[in-house]
């Protein structure tokens, strides 16, 4: 057995009739539970070079003459870090309180997932590979942040072997249909990461889709999310 055994009316349909609110805010939850340590290592990247970049000054400033000029260049490039920090730590802020009515291009909001997720699933035996490419279309940023790693995470929880997982998308004037195509590699175990959380379910998939009013069916290895084409009025930041 490969994969979880889904209940034949989850296959292929949106959601349940209605899911509580209860439901829908355990399922987010588990979302950013399970992205929890993605977050905080994209929030402190940026940071990493300061300390370096400032033992270099340090050592600079201790020269009989100074180079005030070359330490001024450093302390212009801690300056550019602490900054390029900032940012990334109000973006990576906006998952935890989502801004209503923010849109993103199909191909910026997949890549953010797939950058997000792609090496924790890689060390469990897992590999995305984000196919998709720019579409003049764009979607809610946080139905597509959260739904598509919702599906992500249900989809491999439900494996018990390594596989490659492709990620596409189309457009047509009213929605954009992302795919996600597993394919078992053949061979190798899997090593799952142990953040002492739970695992998705396809119940927590069908609860933010039915929330975010995305479409959403599966079979088997393949989940298809549905989202609707939104007006460019409010750009992601």
């Amino acid at each position: 057995m490969t994969i979880q055994e889904i209940p034949q009316a989850a296959i292929g349909s949106a959601a349940p009739a209605e899911v509580s609110a209860q439901q829908i805010e355990a399922a987010r939850y588990t979302v950013l539970r399970r992205l929890a340590p993605c977050l905080r290592h994209h929030m402190v990247r940026p940071l990493q070079p300061i300390g370096l970049i400032y033992g270099v000054m340090h050592h600079k400033l201790s020269a009989a003459q100074p180079d005030l000029q070359s330490v001024r260049e450093e302390a212009e490039k801690i300056n550019e870090f602490a900054k390029a920090a900032l940012e990334e730590c109000m973006d990576m802020g906006t998952w935890l309180a989502p801004e209503p009515g923010v849109v993103t291009d199909v191909e910026s909001g997949v890549r953010e997932c797939v950058g997000l997720m792609a090496t924790m699933l890689h060390f469990c035996g897992f590999r995305l590979v984000n196919e998709v490419e720019e579409l003049p279309a764009q979607v809610l940023r946080d139905s597509l942040r959260m739904v598509l790693s919702a599906a992500l995470f249900a989809l491999t929880d439900g494996m018990d072997e390594p596989a490659t997982v492709a990620i596409q998308a189309q457009a047509s004037p009213a929605e954009v249909t992302v795919s996600l195509q597993a394919e078992l590699i053949g061979n190798g175990q899997l090593d799952r990461y142990d953040d002492g959380y739970r695992k998705m379910v396809w119940a927590d998939v069908q609860a933010l889709a039915l929330a975010e009013h995305v479409g959403l069916s599966r079979q088997g290895l393949r989940v298809v999310l549905r989202f609707a084409v939104e007006p460019a009025s409010l750009p992601a930041h």
